[in-house]
């Protein structure tokens, strides 16, 4: 059965081959802050894309904090709430935004105890 692979049309084998040397292809890795922000400045749609992922991130991290403090006593429900309220308005004005949600909602799954309703 091995022969018959190697007897196939050429043209049936240059999907493969394609396939092939792109998965080869190096991969341009950022490493810098520099060399980020002008990948995220490039194009809008890559703008919105990067707002986007930070907004997520931020959220996260913020509400990861806030609920872990007041699992462990150190923060109560009033300053809780209270905090992320400042924090949600400072990263989003007056209007909200789905990511910074989607990220406190997603963090939530891991502290099903927490105050933190966003």
């Amino acid at each position: 059965m091995s022969s018959q692979f190697f007897q196939a049309s050429p043209i049936k084998l240059i999907p493969l081959i394609g396939s092939l040397l792109i998965s080869a292809a190096p991969v341009q890795a950022i490493e810098t802050f520099e060399e980020l922000d002008k990948t995220c400045q490039a194009t809008e749609e890559l703008t919105n894309l990067c707002e986007g992922v930070s907004s997520y991130g931020a959220a996260v991290m913020a509400a990861s904090l806030l609920c872990f403090l007041e699992v462990e006593g150190m923060l109560t429900k009033e300053n809780l709430v209270l905090t992320w309220d400042k924090w949600n308005k400072v990263m989003n004005g007056d209007s909200g935004s789905p990511m910074w949600n989607a990220g406190a909602e997603k963090t939530l799954e891991n502290f099903p105890e927490c105050s933190l309703k966003p």
